[in-house]
């Protein structure tokens, strides 16, 4: 309950540091900001007070300090600077600022963005770790990274060692941008449940983000109709893969049927397998980025407010947003590398068009450094301590790859089956747009020229997370497009059939996808994470063993020990650690010998600091001939139930 307390007073914070930035703003907008610099505040304020004192509960209690401080401070400087502004006028005018009637575009927005919610939250709660008799279950797209994520959450909170390290490889600095894992471990460290903290940040994100696109595309497009368009295209993403789905359909009518019960086999994501060559890689906004991938969720929620704020400043002449556009942009490396790159290819596109049309004016370059100074002061020491480490010297991170994650088509063929009917209108979108309109569509095109001629990260994959920045503002444009042409079909008839018509084409494989990633969280669809054997060791290691031991087991992902009581094991899972440049693979190699070989684990037992070996099915079943014995003889057994022991060998 703490946990959640705490939570909340930021997200007050950042009420009122919203209600300072945007004091002329409407409520819903304040409220959006304030939701997003409060999780941010919650995310950072600790950060300078671990490197002292650890990340411990000393740490969160200066950083809520200076958080306040910062609020006081802000407050201070604007009723000098304005002569109606002070604290009498301030609190009695807080109601008047607060609470007026909704406009019809934010009553269309909550409507909408309240049906997304209610879907999020209902994957949310049956996707994390819930519980049936007494094993924990999740549903297809969180099988994999969710582990991972659990795993930061505890270890960070548990060990409270910063900077952070790999509790999957114990030694090894923490390169992953951790910020987003870093806000549950505050929630847990201040004695929340682990399933809350996980879901709580997440679902404040999820309506940040659909927020801060709502806001953007409002900014750029005016009218509430061609909001709502965008709004859909972006969230309810797809191609044409269903055509993959209905081949021979009156036949065998489990090819379509199967999308509901495959694991990843959906329209917006069948990649090609033995000779079935789909080659579909465009992935759902909300199924395979928002609800697995933290770092992209929270990265996103920053990442648009960020776009809103430069976006007004360039060309809306809002010039006094430069600076905390800078400022919070300089604060995402450590929430999501990749967010902070498409932010700055989204900002070299917009600096090209400015100097094309200013030519080097002094206010245009004074403008771009009042962005570019706090951006570049406040990113380039995280990159320094954490993401170059990985980076630099690792040919797998940036690379020369033509053509992206296109193996078997023609390029055009590929773009316009994978992104459907926003690709193929996208050329008569921007031709038919305004001027402006295509000046800012130019940072779109800097980071679709890059992504599909660089990858930056060991698993291709991942330009996705860039991809689909373009794409929101390619949604943006084609939405435009779409709601103009239907004003100009005024008097022909059918021609809301013919909409209808294009909406489907354009949301049919979003809603398939979406219909089965929440039936995957239900029974008996759902899969199971962690054996009742496992949760009850995992329950047994956090209330009996140290805080930092390290335990010999199997590396598979989905690693009790890891992810749910934030101690150490010897090696954890290559799909994780490869795509992070860690080096793991001699400690990998290691793993039989540890467990096969009495020689061998008595000589490197201590000099990896092993303090206990834990053998279950996992164990049993990928390393043959486990010194069992030796353990039973030698170490006591301080813990078993059904297929797990663990033994004490220090």
């Amino acid at each position: 309950m703490l946990g959640i307390l705490i939570y909340l007073i930021y997200l007050f914070l950042g009420m009122l540091l919203a209600d300072i930035l945007f004091d002329k703003k409407r409520p819903l907008l304040k409220f959006w900001t304030g939701l997003v610099v409060g999780t941010v505040l919650l995310m950072w304020s600790n950060v300078p007070f671990s490197f002292i004192f650890g990340f411990t509960i000393v740490s969160h209690v200066l950083g809520l300090l200076s958080s306040i401080a910062i609020y006081a401070l802000l407050f201070y400087l604007k009723s000098k600077r304005s002569e109606d502004f002070h604290l009498k006028t301030y609190i009695s005018s807080f109601k008047s600022r607060w609470f007026v009637p909704l406009k019809k575009g934010e009553k269309t927005f909550l409507i909408i963005s309240s049906g997304l919610m209610v879907y999020s939250l209902i994957c949310l709660l049956n996707h994390t770790i819930y519980e049936f008799e007494g094993a924990m279950w999740t549903g297809q797209c969180t099988y994999g990274d969710m582990n991972m994520h659990l795993g930061f959450i505890t270890s960070i909170a548990e060990q409270g060692k910063f900077p952070p390290e790999y509790s999957i490889l114990p030694g090894m600095k923490l390169n992953y941008p951790f910020l987003c894992d870093s806000v549950s471990s505050s929630l847990y460290l201040f004695c929340s449940g682990l399933r809350t903290a996980y879901i709580l940040p997440m679902l404040v994100a999820f309506f940040s983000v659909f927020a801060g696109f709502w806001f953007t595309a409002a900014s750029i497009l005016k009218k509430t109709r061609k909001t709502v368009v965008a709004f859909m295209l972006f969230f309810l993403n797809g191609g044409f893969g269903l055509i993959y789905f209905l081949d021979n359909l009156g036949n065998n009518n489990k090819n379509l049927t199967r999308i509901f019960t495959s694991f990843y086999e959906t329209p917006t994501n069948l990649v090609n397998k033995g000779i079935s060559y789909t080659n579909i890689r465009w992935t759902n906004t909300i199924i395979d980025m928002m609800l697995p991938q933290r770092a992209t969720l929270f990265g996103w929620m920053v990442l648009f407010f960020v776009l809103y704020l430069l976006y007004n400043a360039v060309f809306e002449d809002k010039k006094e947003y430069f600076i905390p556009a800078g400022i919070f942009a300089g604060l995402i490396p450590m929430i999501h590398t990749h967010s902070y790159f498409a932010c700055g290819l989204v900002a070299i596109g917009w600096i090209i068009v400015t100097v094309v049309k200013e030519r080097f004016s002094k206010e245009m370059i004074k403008s771009w450094l009042m962005f570019g100074i706090p951006a570049l002061l406040i990113s380039v020491p995280q990159l320094l301590v954490w993401t170059f480490d990985a980076a630099l010297g690792n040919d797998s991170f940036v690379r020369f790859m033509f053509n992206w994650v296109n193996e078997t088509d023609n390029w055009l063929w590929f773009w316009v089956k994978n992104v459907g009917v926003c690709f193929i209108l996208l050329p008569l979108a921007y031709l038919n747009t305004s001027r402006k309109n295509k000046m800012m569509y130019s940072g779109a095109l800097v980071i679709f020229i890059i992504a599909e001629f660089f990858v930056f990260q060991p698993n291709p994959y991942d330009n996705n997370k860039l991809f689909l920045i373009w794409y929101a503002f390619t949604a943006i444009l084609v939405a435009e497009f779409m709601v103009n042409v239907y004003y100009k079909m005024k008097g022909i008839k059918g021609r809301q059939i013919i909409a209808g018509f294009m909406i489907f084409l354009c949301i049919n494989a979003a809603v398939l996808t979406m219909a089965r990633e929440i039936i995957s969280g239900f029974r008996p669809y759902s899969y199971q994470l962690y054996g009742k054997d496992h949760v009850a060791a995992a329950e047994y290691i956090i209330e009996n063993t140290e805080k930092d031991a390290t335990f010999l087991s199997h590396n598979n992902h989905n690693n009790a020990i890891a992810s749910l009581t934030g101690r150490n094991i010897f090696c954890g899972a290559g799909t994780f650690l490869y795509f992070h440049g860690v080096g793991y693979q001699e400690r990998e190699s290691m793993l039989n010998g540890l467990f096969t070989n009495v020689n061998t684990f008595e000589q490197y037992k201590d000099v990896y600091g092993i303090d206990y070996v834990y053998v279950s099915s996992y164990e049993k079943s990928n390393y043959k001939g486990i010194i069992l014995d030796h353990l039973e003889q030698n170490y006591e057994k301080v813990f078993a139930q059904g297929e797990v022991a663990i033994y004490k060998v220090r």
